[in-house]
Parts: C-alpha cells; sequence; structure tokens
C-alpha cells in the first residue's frame, strides 16, 4: 500500500503499540499516562504548505526518520499507519 500526503502531513509507522498491563493483569486505558511519549518512522512526506505570498515552507522531515510525538496527538489511523501534520512532531531522534 502506498500513501501519498498532501501539503504538511506525513506519514508514520508507529514502532509499538502495546498496551500496558499492570502486573496483575489490569489493562489500563490510553489516559492513565498522558505526558508519554511515542515513537515512529516517517514513511512519507507531503511536499509542505504555502504562506501567504506563495512561498513553499518544506516539511522539515524526512522518509526513513525516527521521530516522537505526544500519545494524544491529533493523528488519524490507516491500517497499521498513522496520518499527521508535521506540526505534530515533537522532535527527530539523531543517533
Amino acid at each position: 500500500m502506498k500513501l501519498k500526503p498532501v501539503n504538511d502531513k506525513i506519514v508514520v509507522k508507529p514502532k509499538s503499540k502495546q498496551e500496558e498491563v499492570t502486573e496483575g493483569g489490569i489493562l489500563l486505558p490510553d489516559t492513565v499516562d498522558q505526558g508519554k511519549l511515542m515513537e515512529g518512522e516517517v514513511v512519507s512526506v507531503g511536499k509542505g504548505m504555502y504562506s501567504a505570498n506563495g512561498t513553499l515552507i518544506p516539511v522539515v522531515v524526512n522518509v526513513g526518520e525516527t521521530i516522537l510525538y505526544n500519545k494524544h496527538a491529533q493523528t488519524h489511523e490507516y491500517g497499521d499507519y498513522l496520518i499527521m501534520s508535521v506540526n505534530e512532531v515533537l522532535s527527530i531522534v539523531k543517533d
């Protein structure tokens, strides 16, 4: 499957989708840890947005980079992928 995002959108493959379970086996809802950062790999990138004067503002992430985003970022799920605005990216992970 190929997804080609438009404007400032990116397609991300989350690194893990682990549900949190206590030692006693109780499943914790995702609202328990509000500030948790998620990690994902960028698999596709839009071209960017145009400013009011018509200048293209390019997207700051590239395909293949690992990013961090908030667990409750505004994302849209499509299969195993997330589609989000580049504004939801908090950091690019560098080795």
